[in-house]
């Protein structure tokens, strides 16, 4: 039985897995990663990826590894463009290096696009490779990821789906990717986090829509939300629209509003009057799996 090694870096925790080419995962791992980046990153990564397959002994058993990483990704799945918060796995060629090390074929792609595809085959979205899905991905930052007819889409650089780094009008902060207003500024869990400190310093993160959904902050919070959503349904126009990461399912986030104002944002009558939303269980091996997945398709469309 052949498997791929999922890896999904994030700036807190480091998740490896083993996963069949139907999504069985074996030997589910997960540890704090900031002692592994830094200025050694890459050699500490493949040493962790060598030390786990000895660990169970997977020698002759594993096809390729794949890496998700929190930023944009070349389009041949190598290189690792603006990490801000993964130092020492910014601007590298990370696949190549990783498969120098460690003598295996290593994929690198967006953290954003594994989880998508994860969740696609986990709810059946296109048996028929037909569909338009979109990923909206709330967390310490806005992920997001672009499918259609099938594939994941790319763009021409590999940087299509960069979704938080659309630019707000009259927003003037610079934004860790060193763009100017960048959607990411209102709208991720790093912002909501500045609220909490700027509004409500005694409630923890935590509780903050328990005790505060319905404060104007927090009502305005959500509706920014809805502006780059709409816009990106507005132009493609999806059979579905997948709403996780982090912030989202928090304890009572105000889901029904945010989707209400998706909905009045985007054009009328269509698609605004026949949006399909998908809302994900959490799970933290779906990129993981979803990464094996891809890995899996890009290995069988090679052969042929």
């Amino acid at each position: 039985m052949k498997l791929v090694i999922g890896i999904d870096i994030g700036g807190t925790n480091l998740r490896f897995g083993s996963v069949t080419q139907g999504g069985t995962l074996y030997h589910f791992e997960k540890k704090y990663s900031a002692a592994l980046l830094g200025e050694h990153a890459v050699d500490n990564l493949s040493r962790e990826i060598l030390e786990y397959m000895e660990r169970y002994q997977l020698a002759g058993r594993v096809l390729a590894v794949a890496v998700g990483v929190p930023s944009m990704v070349s389009k041949d799945k190598s290189f690792v463009y603006s990490t801000p918060n993964l130092k020492g796995l910014e601007n590298i060629d990370l696949g190549h290096m990783l498969k120098e090390k460690t003598g295996l074929p290593v994929f690198v792609d967006r953290d954003v696009n594994y989880l998508l595809l994860n969740d696609i085959k986990k709810y059946g979205l296109d048996t028929k490779k037909k569909n338009t899905i979109l990923g909206m991905y709330l967390g310490t930052g806005f992920g997001n990821a672009i499918y259609i007819n099938g594939q994941i889409y790319a763009g021409k650089n590999g940087a299509a789906g960069e979704l938080g780094h659309i630019p707000f009008w009259k927003l003037d902060e610079v934004c860790a990717c060193g763009n100017i207003g960048c959607a990411e500024k209102r709208c991720s869990g790093l912002y909501l986090q500045t609220l909490r400190d700027k509004y409500f310093k005694d409630t923890d993160i935590s509780e903050i829509f328990t005790k505060h959904r319905d404060t104007p902050v927090i009502q305005e919070y959500v509706d920014m939300l809805a502006i780059p959503i709409s816009t990106e349904i507005t132009i493609l126009d999806p059979d579905y629209v997948i709403m996780g990461g982090g912030v989202m399912i928090m304890k009572d986030f105000p889901m029904t509003r945010l989707t209400e104002q998706i909905k009045r944002r985007t054009r009328h009558p269509y698609p605004s009057q026949n949006l399909e939303f998908v809302f994900p269980e959490h799970t933290h091996a779906g990129g993981v799996i979803g990464g094996a997945y891809a890995v899996f398709a890009e290995m069988q469309e090679e052969k042929n």
